[in-house]
Order: structure tokens, then C-alpha cells, then sequence
């Protein structure tokens, strides 16, 4: 599988930036209709919507701010605020009338201005009305006035509200400030919150992160495509690099610790031509550090790491290996179990752990609640090892995309939602806290999968468009 040339016509920003104008106009429609129809009731009834990213980081993290520009944009824009307006409001620099079919207010650097100019001049012709208003902020400014006009645009989109009631802007609460553009926008935000006392021109904030979840949820053809990129190199790094190198160091009695062998994995996920995989460097990246484990010491969490201990490849030893690539921002993830010299005991575990995970993607079907995804995955064991079933780990993964795990679409006993066609899912399940008398000590087993029936799905750290 190979990258596919940029398709002509549709791109914008001659600024450097390969901006998909079509893709853009088309998902910030669907936006506004999800908003506008609010099936889900995780709107609460709001006039406008906020999002802010904080400064450029070396860290690994999962913002839904961050994922929501790359889903309209393609790219990250970090220290950049995107107001969402259900109708007209303040004009700033740029225009912007205020039709009904909404307005987004963007306070930005003038070099990220630059960047969207393309995208502002057709915002209104892709997306069936919705317009966009630029609001670059000076090197030598930290955005106060820029901010105050889309304070104003917020609080006159809730003029005509019931009561003449508190304006309700939607914002991430579970997403701290940080730095000083996201630290001076939630002073404006309180302030404005507090100016008011809940009377005409107050603001009051809903969290609508739920809400930009569901949005986020259901993926288009485009991201389909990402994610079988980014499924792809998982799969292919496992099975080109991992597998033979694993088999090298075990039959020729090497030593080699789970970190060396994980900085190794993550260089051929990012030079895929290292595995004979034709994607574009530049695309791809890691969801998180390839963890490696063995010797009787298993973590199945998601924040597990690979440790500086040797490779364990004893008889009777268990190696679990846990390898997620993103490709254009999408994520993907593929682990596996590998038994050495295994006991029937071990075996058996293995081998209902599979059938419990196979049992769990057949459900995975549209209609199909996702609590019941995850209970056809315990009668399994219920049914073949009982005595197993207190070692099952409490849910069999997540819904998958920009966000690792979306943690609206997590596949437990009490999620009542649905499945949808177009939504991704990581199968993951797991047997933990199992001993192996024969070691003498403690193994696990896992045993890992994507989903690939309703939709499938992969990734890469999110491009920036920076200063």
C-alpha cells in the first residue's frame, strides 16, 4: 500500500501549506448540522463553541482541540482560538456579515492568518454559508483586543436566547490553559462569565467535548484511508522487523533489552522504507513508544513502557509486544502474545483470549450497542474457562481515530451507545494477574486487533503549522 499523489483542484494555502479546501468546507458542514440537530442532547443548548491549542510540545498527548483542526484543517495550529458561532456576530478583520448559516472567529499569529487566507476566502462557498473571520494578532501584542471582539461576537449570538438568559458557549473543561494565548483566552472567557450575573450579555460554558467526540466518531472515505495507511505499517512493521528480530535474538541466544528493541521498532515505523513500505516519511509517525515486556512483569495499560531489563525468552516465558503507527494523524494499533515453550495451561488462556476477541469484532456491527460488543467477548470465557473470567480485563478497547482511544466509543459493560458505519475500533483485550506455577511466577497474556469489518483506522502525530 502507497501514498496517493495530492489530488489536484482541491488544495489551498500557497503558503506552504497543502490545505484540502473541499475536505475543509465539507466536515465543518457536517459539523454545524450535528450542532444544529444536537440527536445526541450534548450540545446543551448552546449558541457558540470554543476551542484553544496550546504551544508546539515534544510530548506524545491526545487533544480534542488539536484533533478538531486536524480534522478541518489537516493540520495542528497551536496557540491559535477558533470561536464557532451558530449565527452571525462581530466582524473583525476580514469580514464577515453574520448570514445564518454561522461564523467562525479565528485569533491567530499573522503567519497562521496568512495560512488560512485561503481557507477564509471560500469558507461560505464550500460549507453552504458558514463564514470565517480572521483575527491575526501582532508579534508585539498578546491578543486582548482581538479576543474582546470575539467576545462580543459570542455574546451577541445569544441576544435573542429565551428570558434574555446567559449566552451558553461550549468549551473543552477537561482541556487545562496552557501557555500565555490559551491562559489569556480562558481570563477572557471568565471574565465575561462573571460580567453579568446571569443576566442579559452573560456567558455561561458548557463542556462539548462529548459532543465534538460524536463528530469525531464517524469517520468519511478520506479517513478510512489514513487509517488503513496507518493499520498497514503496524502490521507490516510487526511482521517485517519485529517477528524476524525477535526470532534472531532467540535462536541465536542474543541479549537485547525491551528499550533498544523499542527505539529499533520506532525507527522503522518512521523510515518505512526500512520495511520496504512506500508511505511518505513525513506521514508517519508512532502513536506511542513500541512497548516490548517479558520476564514475568506485565503491565496491560495503555501507559505501559519498555523497560531497560534484557529480552526474557526462558521456557515457559510469555513476550507481549504492543506497536501503534499514525499515518496523516490517524492512529492504529496492533499487539500480540508470543509463548515460549507455552504450558497447556498457557495455551488454553491464549487461546479462549483470541476466541473472546474474535467473538467481540463479529458484534461490532451497525446498531449493535457497545456494551454488548463487550459481553460477547465474556461469554466467551464464561463459556470455555470460568475460572478466567475474574482475570478479563474490564472493557475490549475503544473507538480509535485522530484521538488514540475515544473514550465516548470505550467497549465496556455500560456503554449503551451504538455502533455507526464509518466508526473505528481498537479490539483490545486482555488476561492480567494470571500465575504460572510451573515459572514459579507471575505471566500474562495479551492478545490485540483492529477491528477491520465496520471500519478501519490508523495514524500520525499532528503536522503543525507553527509561528
Amino acid at each position: 500500500m502507497g501514498d496517493s499523489k495530492p489530488s489536484g483542484g482541491g488544495g489551498g494555502g500557497g503558503s506552504g501549506l497543502q490545505l484540502d479546501l473541499d475536505a475543509f468546507g465539507r466536515r465543518l458542514k457536517h459539523l454545524y448540522d450535528s450542532w444544529r440537530k444536537d440527536e445526541s442532547r450534548s450540545w446543551g443548548n448552546t449558541s457558540a463553541f470554543a476551542v484553544a491549542t496550546p504551544p508546539p510540545s515534544e510530548d506524545m498527548r491526545y487533544l480534542k482541540s488539536s484533533a478538531l483542526q486536524i480534522w478541518l484543517l489537516g493540520y495542528e495550529f497551536p496557540e491559535t482560538v477558533m470561536v464557532f458561532l451558530q449565527g452571525g456576530g462581530a466582524g473583525g478583520e476580514g469580514g464577515g456579515s453574520g448570514g445564518s448559516g454561522g461564523v467562525v472567529h479565528v485569533v491567530c499569529s499573522q503567519k497562521k492568518a496568512q495560512h488560512l487566507e485561503a481557507v477564509r476566502r471560500v469558507c461560505a462557498e464550500k460549507s453552504g454559508g458558514i463564514e470565517m473571520v480572521l483575527h491575526p494578532k501582532p508579534r508585539s501584542e498578546d491578543g486582548s483586543s482581538q479576543m474582546a471582539q470575539v467576545i462580543s461576537a459570542i455574546r451577541a449570538s445569544g441576544a435573542g436566547s429565551a428570558g434574555g438568559g446567559p449566552v451558553r458557549l461550549g468549551v473543552l473543561a477537561k482541556e487545562a490553559p496552557e501557555g500565555a494565548v490559551m491562559e489569556k483566552w480562558a481570563a477572557a472567557v471568565a471574565a465575561a462569565a462573571s460580567g453579568g450575573e446571569g443576566g442579559e450579555g452573560a456567558v455561561e460554558t458548557v463542556d462539548v467535548g462529548p459532543a465534538l467526540g460524536d463528530v469525531l466518531a464517524v469517520k468519511d472515505d478520506g479517513e478510512v484511508i489514513n487509517v488503513k495507511k496507518a493499520a498497514f505499517l503496524s502490521a507490516q512493521a510487526l511482521k517485517a522487523f519485529v517477528v524476524p528480530k525477535m526470532e534472531v535474538l532467540i535462536d541465536e541466544e542474543r541479549s537485547m533489552t525491551h528499550a533498544e528493541l523499542m527505539e529499533q521498532t520506532e525507527e522503522v515505523i518512521t523510515d518505512p522504507a526500512k520495511i520496504k513500505v512506500k508511505l511518505k516519511p513525513d506521514n508517519c509517525d508512532i502513536c506511542y513508544p513500541p512497548v516490548f515486556q517479558s520476564g514475568g512483569q506485565y503491565d496491560l495499560r495503555a501507559s505501559a513502557v519498555s523497560s531497560d531489563d534484557p529480552l526474557c525468552y526462558d521456557s515457559m516465558g510469555v513476550i507481549i509486544c504492543a506497536i501503534g503507527a499514525r499515518y496523516a494523524s490517524y492512529c492504529s494499533n496492533v499487539a500480540r502474545t508470543y509463548l515460549i515453550d507455552a504450558t497447556k495451561a498457557q495455551e488454553k488462556a491464549y487461546q479462549v483470549l483470541l476466541r473472546a476477541q474474535e467473538a467481540a469484532i463479529a458484534a461490532i456491527k451497525p446498531g449493535t450497542k457497545l456494551g454488548d460488543v463487550y459481553r460477547a467477548a465474556v461469554a466467551v470465557v464464561e463459556r470455555e474457562a470460568p475460572e478466567l473470567v475474574a482475570h478479563l480485563t474490564k472493557h475490549a478497547g475503544t473507538g480509535i481515530g485522530i484521538e488514540f482511544r475515544e473514550a465516548g466509543l470505550t467497549l465496556n459493560a455500560k456503554n449503551e451507545r451504538t455502533v455507526k458505519p464509518g466508526m473505528a475500533f481498537n479490539v483490545v483485550l486482555g488476561l492480567h494477574g494470571l500465575t504460572n506455577p510451573e515459572a514459579g511466577g507471575k505471566e500474562g497474556g495479551r492478545r490485540t486487533g483492529a477491528q477491520r469489518e465496520v471500519a478501519r483506522r490508523g495514524g500520525k502525530r499532528g503536522r503543525e503549522a507553527r509561528s
